[in-house]
């Protein structure tokens, strides 16, 4: 019997309505104190429940006779009731739901005040990205990333990064930015690091020293995009001023009061 005031109860009915029905199966015609006593049902809550199986159209209600009489209705015909508006209401949540339109994506930031909580969010990026990472980095922050970078390599991700001086032995996709790092670090007066993580998420920070650093993370698409081309401009930076040589490129920037002005100013 349990069982079935709990498959009831799991159709919507409450436990005092699964009690009372099942209770006018077992003997029927009867009147509310019967009912009350043989579903043991407080008194006080009887009538009210009644009323609500009345009211689903569970029950059948003979006011003229004194004491009120109360009849279930044949439990074929409530099946046959609770199927139909089962379905009519999974139809018309299904219709309702589709509806229902995403909400716009909400770009999120936040903001990483000191050295630790940087450095936390970059080995997070390295370590949890699965196709691609575009770093852009100084050497204090490149030795203490080494070793992530080299395990996402192990892994497949294809690691593409920029080190503003000494990086160890000459390796693929890592490139020696130090002579560009000398005018960025004289501009800035701190050290730019940015790391971008399968082009979706991007730590950029703004390191001084150890003491003095903030940087931000996000996953908004345009400053992913903004990250990515920065380091892209670094790479090929240093690409075009090698095949240009050196000496041309300075007196270049020395006759060029636009390039002049970028590189002397922050």
């Amino acid at each position: 019997m349990n069982e079935v005031l709990l498959k009831l109860e799991k159709l919507g009915l409450s436990p005092y309505e699964a009690k009372a029905y099942i209770a006018l199966t077992q003997r029927h015609p009867a009147n509310g104190y019967e009912i009350s006593k043989l579903a043991r049902i407080p008194p006080s809550k009887i009538y009210e429940t009644l009323s609500k199986l009345k009211h689903k159209g569970m029950v059948i209600v003979d006011e003229q006779i004194e004491p009120v009489q109360y009849y279930p209705i044949p439990h074929e015909k409530l099946l046959h009731q609770l199927r139909q508006d089962y379905v009519a209401t999974i139809d018309e949540l299904g219709a309702e739901l589709r509806q229902i339109q995403p909400l716009p994506q909400i770009d999120l930031a936040w903001n990483l005040m000191g050295y630790p909580a940087v450095l936390d969010k970059l080995h997070q990026l390295i370590e949890n990205a699965a196709e691609l990472l575009m770093v852009s980095l100084w050497p204090a922050e490149y030795r203490l990333l080494e070793a992530a970078l080299d395990t996402a390599e192990a892994r497949g991700v294809r690691v593409i990064a920029g080190i503003f001086g000494e990086c160890g032995p000459a390796r693929p996709n890592r490139i020696n930015l130090e002579n560009c790092g000398a005018t960025s670090s004289k501009r800035l007066g701190s050290h730019l690091t940015v790391v971008v993580a399968d082009s979706a998420e991007v730590v950029i920070a703004e390191i001084a020293d150890p003491g003095d650093s903030m940087g931000i993370w996000t996953a908004t698409p345009g400053v992913v995009l903004v990250a990515k081309e920065y380091i892209k401009h670094d790479l090929w930076g240093r690409v075009l001023i090698n095949a240009l040589g050196e000496s041309a490129f300075q007196k270049l920037c020395g006759d060029d009061a636009l390039l002049a002005f970028l590189i002397e100013n922050r």
